[in-house]
């Protein structure tokens, strides 16, 4: 292919040429419209997955305290403490008893 007809290619006709630069203003507004569409959709993004992070930390949060809960109700029944306190020496006749510290 000659350079020539490449040439001939590029060059656009008079009347297309005339519309772009008329509507240059309009292209240019689309353009910007187009900029801020995709940056409020990024953020939206970024807002969605703190969101799913927060409600993933609140579940893991939950089910953490729920077992510390039930344990705690289970550790504090008295067929719990007497047998943890069977582990303990029993004073002897006379003697002064033993101060228990709690967990």
């Amino acid at each position: 292919m000659k350079l020539k007809e490449f040439k001939s290619y590029l060059v656009m006709p008079q009347a297309a040429a005339n519309y772009l630069l008329r509507n240059l203003h309009f292209f240019g507004f689309l353009a910007s419209l187009v900029l801020v569409y995709i940056y409020v959709v990024h953020q939206g993004q970024g807002r969605v997955r703190a969101y799913q992070a927060l409600q993933q930390d609140v579940k893991e949060m939950r089910s953490k305290y729920l077992k510390m809960r039930s344990e705690s109700i289970v550790n504090h029944q008295q067929s719990e403490m007497t047998k943890r306190l069977v582990d303990f020496e029993r004073p002897k006749n006379g003697s002064v008893p033993h101060i228990i510290n709690m967990p």
